[in-house]
């Protein structure tokens, strides 16, 4: 920003202003007593404008000219307009000198300010890199406790089988149905082999299907036996447990809430890529394009993109 010679002080670019036609420096108008309309009419006419330094120094060399067309400069005049020349150089070179300091002054400044700038900016860097690799590796172990808790969800139901289709009828024995369950596949199942059992859910809307039910067993070996009694027996029904109605059973292995879902993603997966089997074995999904092809675990999503 530009300081008026005459007051000191900058020459901001709302005020109103003059520049010198030779020297270049900026002044206030007011400063030189000139109103907005004075420095219009300047402008507008294209008129030079001097400051009073380069007007003194200008009627000085206008009169120094036409001493020289008269004839009558003498050599002190000579003499005298050098030395002014000497120190008018000298003048411009001290102001040249301190403008350039000024601006080294300056330079050092900024450089100062960018390398503190760029260490601060490293530092902060730093910071953010430390702060991802923590992110990441909480990231890791939230991904390995959830994992670590869905291997323990599942493997409490390693034992668990779940029924579907049965009709739920008020005040019922849960018990007794599985045992009838068992009946129908030609397995006695007695009260020491059964650990828990229930209904799933609320009891069911008029309408609409039953609720299923869990069993779980106190050996695994039980609940394996009764799934491989269920297989070669595919057309289990509620006949087979000497009930009025004929409505198929479903036994299936139990499965936690996210294997549950993944199971149901699998089952879209499967009609949508034209896989023809499909089952779950102590709770592992697995699955297979065709009767001789490889069997396919599917453990998370990214398996059953990459089908």
């Amino acid at each position: 920003m530009a300081v008026c010679d005459v007051c000191v002080k900058p020459v901001k670019s709302n005020q109103v202003k003059l520049q010198c036609s030779d020297c270049k420096k900026e002044f206030h108008a007011q400063c030189y007593n000139y109103s907005r309309a004075d420095v219009e009419c300047l402008n507008a006419e294209g008129l030079p404008w001097r400051c009073k330094p380069c007007s003194a120094v200008r009627r000085k060399s206008l009169r120094f000219d036409a001493e020289v067309t008269e004839g009558s400069l003498t050599l002190e005049d000579v003499m005298q307009k050098i030395i002014e020349i000497a120190d008018n150089q000298k003048k411009q070179e001290a102001d040249f000198n301190k403008a350039y300091e000024h601006m080294n002054e300056k330079l050092e400044e900024n450089t100062r300010s960018v390398i503190e700038h760029k260490e601060s900016i490293d530092k902060c860097l730093k910071i953010v890199d430390e702060i991802i690799a923590e992110n990441n590796r909480l990231t890791r172990k939230v991904s390995e406790l959830e994992r670590k808790i869905e291997d323990m969800e599942q493997y409490s139901r390693l034992n668990a089988v779940e029924i579907h289709g049965v009709p739920e009828s008020k005040n019922e024995d849960v018990v007794q149905v599985i045992k009838d369950v068992g009946k129908g596949l030609d397995m006695d199942i007695t009260d020491s082999m059964i650990d828990a059992c229930h209904r799933l859910g609320r009891r069911s809307e008029p309408g609409s299907p039953p609720p299923g039910i869990i069993v779980k067993f106190v050996r695994r070996l039980d609940k394996e036996e009764l799934l491989k009694k269920r297989r070669v027996k595919s057309n289990l029904s509620t006949r087979h447990m000497n009930l009025t109605m004929d409505q198929p059973v479903y036994l299936n292995e139990s499965l936690s809430p996210t294997k549950r879902r993944l199971f149901a993603e699998a089952r879209k997966a499967k009609k949508d890529k034209g896989y023809r089997f499909l089952w779950v074995r102590n709770g592992k999904i697995l699955m297979r394009k065709e009767e001789k092809s490889p069997v396919i675990q599917v453990t998370c999503q990214a398996d059953i993109a990459n089908l």
